[in-house]
């Protein structure tokens, strides 16, 4: 039997969510999303921008991880959804270096995914 409540979410799952096929489990579902975001980590942490801001601020390696599972969420929430819901999501934090940091790295690393996905334009 089904619990209460399930159906109502696996839809929503599924719509915030959209490279979860309907149809897909939901233990497969949060592992494409766990495998998702961990990619998308390694890029950030594998960024210019990352690596010479954390040289400048002495950040360690746990701080660096945090930062980057942040980032790594707010790219995903672009990718999604929209660039707007990812500024909302960054600047809710306040930190003008996580601010900075999004902006480098959503316009370095995943600039042409954005124009591609249709989530911008870019204006001649």
């Amino acid at each position: 039997m089904e619990q209460p409540g399930l159906e109502k979410f696996s839809k929503r799952f599924i719509k915030e969510h959209p490279q979860v096929e309907i149809g897909v489990p939901l233990p497969e579902a949060k592992e494409r999303i766990r495998v998702s975001l961990e990619r998308i980590k390694k890029e950030i942490e594998a960024s210019e921008p990352l690596k010479s801001e954390a040289t400048f601020h002495h950040y360690s390696t746990t701080d660096l991880s945090t930062i980057s599972n942040f980032l790594a969420q707010a790219i995903q929430i672009a990718l999604e959804n929209s660039v707007e819901e990812a500024l909302k999501f960054v600047l809710s934090t306040k930190d003008p270096y996580l601010i900075d940091l999004f902006h480098d790295i959503l316009i370095e690393h995943f600039l042409e995914t954005l124009v591609t996905n249709g989530k911008i334009k870019i204006i001649k």
